[in-house]
């Protein structure tokens, strides 16, 4: 049975080898996405698979955080005009037949002044299968959202910013269906937004982040909450933190708040916590969520009903909406036992839809 099951793998990734020179994926590369769905290309279908992503910083500049990336778009100041476009044809896309763009970024053209759509044409006379990946409020309605769950964070945020969000979004949702490319949602609530695409489930190297040692053995449990954003406040950090605090205060927990650190800092901070506090205000979960749970750590967030409703299984994530989080984590800390037993699930589900794996078979389609 293992032979047959081995045999028709090997067939279905010999269809992909047939099809498929090279694939590429950029330029957002938000949370090193970019970078870990083209090794899972390369890895599970053995074909060239790079990720690109623009360039951070001038050459003469220092500073600035670097996800892993295999080749860079050239600088506006750097390369300027006509000259990106031959650039990016002959070191960046070199090679690639079929292209995944992920938050509907030009590739072609300057960042902040066009959109893929500018670029979409170019890209298919050049002979590429062209893909578009959402990462999330590039593509999310805030209307319905709020419709969904009243406490979103659309609710609280400065209204500024959310009108240019959603004018954004509305822009991008109109520029998928008229393209008529694949599209691919790497948090599954926005299949909810945009119910013809396909999820691609973030992916991590979960040897990377597994911790030695179960989570909460220790009487007094240690919790982590480190916001990933601040502005606009998107994971109810202003609710999360006087809870922690005051459980601190009362030495029910160690409050774990290191604010920003480096990527590479993470695991070994994550294995110091048994609980990670992600979002509350979102309904769904992403990378911050995934890591944890590959530590085999506690997660402590807010995934909707609908958003559980399609996925293939529900995360081992504890449901705690704004009305109740102070009650929820009261009751993680007198019942210890009973919330460790959730947190061992974590490795698992990681394992099935976070590896890469599923986000490699999910592609499959668009590579065939």
């Amino acid at each position: 049975m293992n032979g047959n099951r081995l045999e028709r793998q090997r067939v279905r990734s010999s269809q992909v080898t047939a099809t498929v020179r090279g694939f590429a994926v950029g330029p957002a590369n938000y949370a090193g996405q970019a970078h870990q769905w083209a090794r899972a290309v390369q890895r599970v279908f053995g074909v060239p698979a790079v990720a690109f992503a623009f360039p951070d910083r001038l050459p003469f500049q220092r500073g600035g955080f670097r996800f892993p990336v295999d080749r860079r778009l050239p600088h506006h100041r750097v390369v300027p005009g006509w000259g990106r476009v031959a650039w990016t044809r002959h070191r960046v896309l070199r090679g690639v037949t079929h292209l995944a763009v992920d938050a509907f970024l030009p590739v072609y053209g300057r960042p902040g002044l066009v959109h893929i759509d500018a670029d979409y044409d170019r890209l298919r006379r050049d002979g590429l299968a062209v893909a578009l990946i959402s990462h999330g409020t590039d593509l999310r309605d805030p209307e319905a959202h709020i419709r969904r769950h009243p406490f979103s964070y659309y609710a609280s945020a400065p209204q500024g910013w959310v009108a240019t969000t959603a004018d954004r979004a509305r822009q991008n949702r109109q520029i998928a269906r008229e393209l008529g490319a694949p599209l691919f949602v790497s948090t599954p609530d926005l299949l909810l937004d945009a119910g013809w695409a396909t999820w691609l489930p973030v992916s991590i190297d979960p040897v990377v982040w597994a911790a030695d040692g179960p989570a909460l053995r220790d009487r007094v449990p240690t919790v982590l909450h480190r916001p990933s954003r601040t502005s606009p406040p998107i994971k109810g950090t202003e609710i999360i933190e006087p809870v922690l605090l005051d459980l601190a205060r009362r030495g029910r927990i160690r409050y774990l708040n290191p604010g920003l650190v480096p990527n590479e800092a993470m695991p070994e901070l994550i294995a110091r916590a048994d609980v990670v506090v992600d979002q509350i205000l979102t309904g769904s979960y992403g990378v911050a969520a995934v890591e944890a749970m590959a530590a085999g750590r506690l997660v402590v967030g807010y995934v909707g009903e609908e958003t559980t409703a399609v996925m293939p299984e529900p995360p081992p994530i504890v449901n705690a909406p704004p009305a109740t989080f102070a009650d929820v984590m009261a009751g993680i800390v007198d019942d210890r036992e009973r919330y460790a037993g959730l947190a061992a699930q974590g490795p698992g589900f990681v394992r099935r839809w976070h590896d890469g794996t599923a986000a490699a078979e999910a592609l499959r389609p668009f590579l065939s």
